[in-house]
């Protein structure tokens, strides 16, 4: 590879992995603004396009990793890093101004950890530690769930309070249960390699 290539391949993997980190720093944003600002439609409206960056950084950043053949561990490791963070500040958020309920967060970070560590079982087993199908799940339901929270005051009122609590159990559930597959896996590996 020229050096010129080389360069612009340096410099593509970099803006790839501020992509990345990015998210967080968006999350932090869209939780002050959520939390400190003032309850008007123009703060709802920011707050919509900064999760919206927030997800769609999510859904593209691996897209293009593959497109200009930038895949590393180091992303991989980054990736699922600034996913955690960046969705754990948006609940938490979220959850302070009671619009999903505080389990919400506590089973995301629980979750989160229960399934690094699940990793560190397979890698210590030369066994992938790739995303699961139920994290894939897992991860659209939380960024539905979160503008769904979001809109929730606009909604409640129509349909019943009762979809606060069906939102919050739901993303909950599906949280949950995304780490069995990973559990699973750790603690079962001889399940998988039929």
């Amino acid at each position: 590879m020229k050096p010129t290539e080389e360069k612009g391949r340096t410099q593509r993997y970099f803006l790839l992995q501020v992509m990345t980190l990015g998210r967080i720093p968006i999350a932090v944003l869209f939780l002050a603004i959520l939390i400190y600002g003032r309850e008007t439609t123009f703060t709802l409206v920011l707050n919509l396009i900064l999760l919206s960056i927030v997800e769609l950084t999510d859904l593209i950043d691996g897209k293009i990793a593959r497109r200009f053949e930038l895949v590393s561990e180091s992303g991989a490791t980054l990736d699922p890093f600034a996913d955690s963070v960046s969705r754990l500040i948006v609940y938490w958020a979220l959850a302070t101004k009671g619009l999903v309920i505080a389990f919400v967060p506590l089973i995301m970070a629980l979750r989160d950890i229960t399934v690094a560590y699940a990793r560190i079982v397979l890698a210590q087993n030369k066994r992938t530690v790739s995303a699961k199908k139920s994290g894939k799940l897992k991860a659209s339901v939380q960024a539905i769930g979160a503008f769904l929270a979001l809109l929730g005051p606009y909604y409640w009122n129509g349909i019943g309070y009762w979809s606060f609590y069906a939102l919050s159990w739901i993303i909950i559930a599906v949280t949950f249960l995304s780490s069995v597959e990973y559990v699973k896996d750790a603690l079962f590996p001889s399940e998988r390699l039929k």
